[in-house]
């Protein structure tokens, strides 16, 4: 533990945040983000100057700056650091961080660092006493159920879990279903926003995390969860009753057009599109969900860093007008997780009538 600086994030603004401190330089390596009841802070290296304190003040509505005791991180590059069966001119190339979720490590490995796979697994697991299994990602996500290959580094186990985030646990498979960690406070940021009686329809619901925090967090709240994965729906299924809201979170399994237009049409106060390689494609279902009088549209989509946010809103505007309907006010339009050095998945908020 080691008292710094920090910046203090709300959890709507963390992802703006941390692009914003890491622009300017500021964050202090080696140490973990530390999470609050409302968001997290972010270590700083130092104060930051009047001009760089004008420059966060552009981007973030909430900005405070205050002493915190921050853990020391774990990252795996300097864990593997003194290893002698890692030759030094390889070192650069080690992954400088992996995703936890539950007693499981997924790690990408270059393939230069192949014949050190084991060395960094086991590695992972001395230095994180609750992983029990290590896997390597071997393909990219892919088919309509969004599921990768993993290979097995080191640990024992299968590829089941369970994760807890925000008071709430799921159990899945991470070899059989979707599931991202990197998305915890945007799950929080829409959870937040529901409002009483809400009817929601969560489109691409996977094993529940939007759906079940939802209904965690808004005990009026009525949610219709989709998914055309039937693995990913008896997890959704078991996790609702694990976290007491299986009378309002409903599982639906199938693809999100048909049971939309089957089922729910015109039912819902918002709509969550989580599926931000087709969710352009859903646009028109999601205008279907609404109800007559309008809603709120949450809808997600990769984009390269060359693309403006500008483009994407005129994307979602001409797609929804479309419809016979029209978006009233885009309340929110931000970058939330890096997928790669060249993409971003976006995030917009809006409110269609």
């Amino acid at each position: 533990m080691r008292r710094l600086l920090g910046i203090a994030l709300h959890s709507e603004e963390v992802q703006r945040g941390l692009e914003a401190v890491r622009e300017l330089g500021l964050i202090a390596k080696g140490y973990e983000i530390s999470k609050t009841k409302n968001g997290a802070v972010v270590p700083l290296i130092r104060e930051p100057t009047v001009l760089e304190m004008k420059r966060l003040k552009e981007r973030l509505n909430v900005l405070e700056i205050r002493q915190v005791e921050f853990e020391c991180s774990k990252a795996i590059s300097k864990d593997l650091r003194n290893l002698p069966e890692i030759p030094s001119a390889l070192r650069s190339e080690l992954p400088r961080s992996f995703d936890i979720i539950g007693e499981i490590a997924i790690v990408e490995i270059p393939q230069i660092l192949t014949d050190y796979s084991a060395v960094i697994g086991n590695t992972i697991i001395e230095n994180n006493s609750h992983v029990r299994l290590v896997v390597q990602k071997s393909s990219d996500i892919m088919g309509t159920f969004r599921t990768r290959k993993y290979v097995r580094v080191a640990g024992s186990g299968n590829t089941e879990t369970v994760y807890r985030e925000f008071g709430c646990r799921y159990r899945l498979d991470v070899a059989e279903v979707y599931f991202s960690p990197r998305l915890s406070y945007e799950r929080m940021r829409i959870a937040r926003q529901v409002r009483r009686d809400e009817v929601v329809v969560d489109m691409f619901a996977g094993v529940g995390p939007y759906s079940i925090l939802i209904a965690k967090s808004q005990q009026t709240s009525r949610i219709y969860s989709i998914d055309i994965n039937p693995i990913a729906i008896r997890y959704l299924e078991e996790n609702a009753f694990a976290n007491r809201v299986a009378d309002r979170v409903i599982a639906l399994l199938g693809d999100s057009r048909e049971v939309s237009t089957k089922r729910l049409r015109n039912v819902a106060d918002r709509v969550i599109m989580n599926l931000p390689s087709e969710a352009d494609h859903y646009i028109d279902a999601a205008c279907q969900l609404l109800r007559k009088e309008g809603g709120r549209m949450h809808f997600y989509k990769f984009a390269t860093r060359d693309e403006s946010i500008d483009s994407i809103k005129d994307l979602l505007r001409s797609s929804v007008e479309e419809q016979n309907r029209v978006i009233v006010s885009f309340e929110y339009c931000s970058a939330i997780k890096e997928v790669s050095p060249t993409r971003v998945q976006i995030a917009v908020d809006t409110f269609v009538r």
